[in-house]
């Protein structure tokens, strides 16, 4: 909002008099760009890195263990144990579920 209210009581630090309510619509543009390089910049930079993850490990569940439940799959318990919720698991179509820790 720097860009819209500012008023020029003295010279300015970065050498812009006034903001866009003042006479200076250019600093809006500025702030403006400013703003969508960040946004490009932090898009990219996200893309990269996931698929820089991408290449030592899945970035997404497999579709059998989306369709049984990430619960399941990630944690090897139920959610919703009863109730409308709750699914009936099978064992023989999921990879076997981690064994907490200290459990043998």
């Amino acid at each position: 909002m720097e860009s819209v209210f500012r008023k020029k009581r003295e010279k300015a630090w970065n050498g812009v008099a006034d903001g866009l309510l003042f006479g200076n619509p250019g600093q809006l543009f500025v702030q403006a760009v400013a703003v969508g390089v960040a946004i490009l910049y932090s898009a990219l930079g996200t893309f990269l890195l996931l698929k820089l993850v991408g290449l030592f490990t899945p970035l997404r569940a497999t579709p059998k263990e989306e369709g049984a439940g990430l619960d399941v799959a990630q944690h090897g318990e139920e959610a919703y144990a009863s109730g409308e919720e709750a699914i009936l698991v099978l064992s023989e179509g999921l990879p076997p579920a981690p064994k907490p820790a200290g459990k043998a």
